[in-house]
């Protein structure tokens, strides 16, 4: 186990296994690659402050859907209720997407209210039983809702859209690690 330094708890929590940091760096490598190669035309003509925020915010999303699912993150946050509450307020990520990929703020106000909304009710009914279902429900209406709007997003944009909703409703409000809180 990696004991992480207490600066990065909120993305890594505090313990991390050697290969799930390598799982994390390897999904951000290939997908941002990927994304950069397929959407190379849709950002490369943004002014470079933007280029820098719509990246800054690919490496927060992509490596959130990862990180989010390990065990120590899980943990961490399942330790920290009040820091789940923290986590689902500041995720306004689509807004600030929306503004930095100069497409219709009003594509970001959505993703951003129907996922919050979703991650506030799920972290409401946290120890409920029908909360995974529920959680998997919202996650595939917040997808098929970006698949919509994403007809008419440039690629990347709709990408990270459909990333940060998985890592929110998904990776982040399901508590995957039921039982196994004390095992490192």
């Amino acid at each position: 186990m990696i004991k992480i330094p207490k600066f990065f708890h909120e993305i890594l929590g505090e313990f991390q296994t050697k290969s799930t940091l390598v799982v994390i760096a390897l999904f951000v490598l290939i997908s941002g690659f990927a994304i950069g190669i397929l959407s190379y035309d849709e950002w490369k003509g943004l002014p470079l402050v933007k280029q820098i925020i719509t990246w800054i915010l690919f490496l927060d999303i992509s490596g959130g859907i990862v990180a989010n699912l390990t065990k120590g993150t899980d943990i961490f946050y399942d330790r920290y209720p009040r820091k789940r509450w923290i986590f689902i307020a500041i995720h306004v990520q689509p807004v600030i997407l929306s503004w930095s990929m100069e497409i219709s703020i009003h594509y970001g106000v959505m993703i951003c209210a129907y996922t919050l909304i979703s991650a506030a009710l799920l972290n409401l009914i946290r120890d409920y039983s029908i909360h995974n279902l529920l959680a998997g429900s919202l996650t595939g209406l917040g997808l098929l809702i970006a698949a919509y709007l994403g007809q008419e997003a440039p690629f990347f944009a709709s990408t990270l859209f459909i990333f940060y909703i998985f890592k929110v409703l998904y990776s982040f409000s399901v508590f995957h690690h039921k039982g196994g809180q004390n095992e490192h």
